[in-house]
Formats: C-alpha cells, structure tokens, sequence
C-alpha cells in the first residue's frame, strides 16, 4: 500500500474524533448571581434576633444560550456546609428565603441535575452591609433615619486604673473592615490601648481616656451584577468618662 495511501485512510479515522471532541458544548448555570439582605434594623443581641429581608436565590441551565429545564437542585452555604434543597419552579431552583436571621448572608454553591442526570455548578452571593450584633443584651439606641445608619451607646463611666472593653461586634458580607477614632480624631496607639479582634481595651483608665469614641464598619459590593462597588458604614459612639 503506497504512504498517501495509508495516510488517507488513517485521516479518515481520526479527523472525526478530533471534530467530535472540539464540538464539546458546555452547559452554564446561571441565576441571580446576588442579591443583598436589607437588615430591619441595624441592632441585634441574644434578646433581640436581627431580621433582614432577603430576595430569593434561583439558578438554572443553559446550552447556547438555550434554556435547560432542570430536575433537581440545592444550595450549600459555604461558610458551613449546611444543604437546602431547592424548589423546583418552570425547569429551574430556587431558594425561598424572605425574612430571616442576617446571618444567613454569605456564600452559596447552587448544584443543578439536569434531563441527562448530569450535575453542574454556580456560585452565588448574599451581601449584607454592616450591621452590630451584641454577644449579650446592652443598652442601645439607633438615630432615626441617619445615613449612614448610626448607634449611640450608653454613657458608660470607670474608675481610675480599671480595665474597660468597648465592643463593636461589626457583622457583614463582605467582612466589614473596623476603625476606631476619639473625639473626630483617629485613634493611635498607645501602651494603655489595645485591640481584641474589632473591639477596643482600654487597660489603664486615665482622665486622657475620657471622651467620645467612635468604632466605624465599612464594607462594599456592588448593588446590581455588574455594577460598580458601592461602599457601606455603620457608625457606632460610645461616651466615656473617667471618675
């Protein structure tokens, strides 16, 4: 058998295996991608459950921008592993959420089983802007309709030399980033401040102690897919004096 021969034939047996793998089409999951939870108020502690309203998640399948009905679904949060399966609704999934505990924000990984019993998956995001969620019950206040959304804490008094803990118990999605400043000014350091996590000790009380500090969260994300990252505070003032 001449070469051009043999090489003819050997084209006619690979060629389509090689078109039949280049035409390989993907399948995307698609879906609302992120929502944001809109907290009721922006104080929550063991007494008080802090509720946000919360837009449903939903995903589903496309090939070649077609619709893709799908079979089954669920989500899985990510910052625990926890599994909720999903509705099924017209060939897609959904999460119903509505009003819920603010800690419910974060990130998810939607898994859809389509007609050919293949899974496929997304990831989805719930934002929440900052928000304070005391670890025990405190004495409060939020001015109404501050933008920023702004808390005043009780005036609180220590003696000379004591030990005093500030909290700013920030929780948000993204993480808010925390600062701290004293009558307008940023707070430095100094050997009698330190810092535990977002909250700030005051080791050694002095009359240089005495005034009003402040704990800022800021987070940001975007309002729509897409959109430019917008930036979101929480102010949170606590009055200090030294006896």
């Amino acid at each position: 058998m001449r070469m051009s021969n043999l090489l003819l034939i050997l084209l006619c047996f690979i060629l389509p295996v090689f078109l039949t793998a280049e035409m390989v089409i993907p399948i995307n999951v698609i879906g609302n991608l992120a929502v944001i939870a809109y907290p009721e108020s922006h104080i929550g502690n063991p007494n008080k459950t802090l509720y946000a309203d919360i837009p449903n998640l939903w995903c589903g399948a496309q090939k070649l921008g077609e619709h893709l009905d799908v079979e089954y679904g669920e989500f899985t949060r990510l910052s625990d592993g926890k599994v909720f399966p999903g509705t099924l609704n017209q060939g897609k999934v959904y999460l119903e959420i509505g009003k819920a505990n603010v800690r419910v924000a974060g990130r998810y990984r939607c898994e859809v089983r389509t007609l050919d019993k293949q899974i496929h998956s997304g990831n989805l995001i719930i934002y929440l802007p900052p928000v304070l969620d005391f670890p025990s019950a405190v004495r409060v206040s939020e001015v109404l309709n501050a933008r920023p959304p702004h808390v005043i804490g009780a005036e609180r008094k220590g003696l000379h030399g004591e030990r005093m803990v500030l909290e700013c118990p920030m929780l948000g999605n993204p993480e808010p980033m925390v600062r701290w400043d004293k009558d307008g000014e940023p707070l430095g350091n100094s050997e009698n401040i330190e810092y535990d996590g977002n909250n700030l000790i005051l080791k050694e009380l002095a009359e240089e102690h005495a005034g009003k500090y402040r704990c800022t969260g800021d987070n940001s994300f975007p309002l729509f897919v897409d959109g430019p990252s917008i930036p979101h505070q929480l102010y949170f003032d606590q009055d200090i004096k030294v006896v």
